[in-house]
């Protein structure tokens, strides 16, 4: 099934499915459970979210997108996670049952993210919590393809039924979901960082490539002090270098290795 073409934001929003699910595969190969657990935890958010937007556009006979399950504008208040899954359960897209997993699951992140030194939390609990997760994905993506044949149905909503993917258009998604996983974009790292000074950030990004390794193994980006931002209205990165940022790092100064890093 494919969807009209969306508003940017969405676009941005949907490509993170892709690009989730292939960092959880790598975190999967790789054995990096705490990885796995975020991304689980964002994936099953945004399920619950696309699917909100999927059952309002059928109840109110439209293709338009609720902007406020999307995104969320720098500085706005927006739906957290816990008050998703209540929307999701209140408007019966999900039920009892997965409503109280979903938060069950979400309290066993925040315990890992938070309480991984002062509590009992163990690395190798983790692979049970993954497998939970996994049966709620699966659970979130049937209930996602029954709200889009819904639509298809009804005639309603941004879901159309597609043709036959082409090799262009599986090159064009590969291309979506790389670019939520490194776009390049100096705009998108300056939010990101809570940069003040985008115009600025954009400009000497592109000059300083702070994605070029320290001889330490961690971006340049992790020695820049950003207050340099607070200091001066026209300023070089370069003279805001410090020491690695990087918790555990002991680099007291950054020499470039020449690397990119991904």
């Amino acid at each position: 099934m494919l969807i009209k073409e969306p508003i940017e934001k969405f676009k941005n929003f949907i490509r993170a499915f892709g690009a989730t699910r292939l960092l959880l595969q790598k975190a999967h190969e790789s054995g990096f459970l705490i990885e796995g657990l975020v991304l689980y935890a964002s994936l099953v958010d945004g399920f619950c979210r696309v699917c909100l937007v999927l059952k309002e556009q059928i109840e109110k006979h439209t293709d338009a997108i609720n902007e406020k399950y999307i995104y969320q504008n720098e500085g706005e208040a927006n739906f957290n996670e816990r008050a998703i899954y209540k929307q999701a359960f209140d408007r019966k897209i999900i039920g009892k049952e997965l409503y109280e997993e979903l938060n069950t699951l979400y309290d066993i992140r925040n315990k890992v993210i938070h309480r991984f030194f002062i509590g009992e939390v163990e690395y190798s609990h983790l692979e049970i919590v993954c497998n939970r997760y996994e049966l709620v994905y699966k659970e979130l993506w049937d209930i996602t393809y029954d709200l889009e044949a819904k639509q298809i149905d009804e005639n309603v909503g941004m879901t159309i039924k597609g043709s036959k993917i082409t090799e262009t258009d599986k090159a064009e998604i590969h291309q979506d979901i790389v670019r939520k996983i490194k776009s390049f974009s100096e705009r998108n790292l300056a939010k990101t960082l809570n940069c003040t000074s985008v115009e600025e950030i954009i400009e000497f990004a592109s000059k300083k490539e702070l994605l070029i390794e320290c001889v330490c193994g961690h971006a340049k980006i992790m020695h820049v002090d950003f207050k340099i931002l607070d200091k001066n209205k026209f300023f070089n990165f370069d003279d805001g270098l410090t020491k690695c940022l990087t918790t555990g790092c002991g680099c007291s100064c950054y020499k470039s290795s020449g690397r990119e890093k991904v």
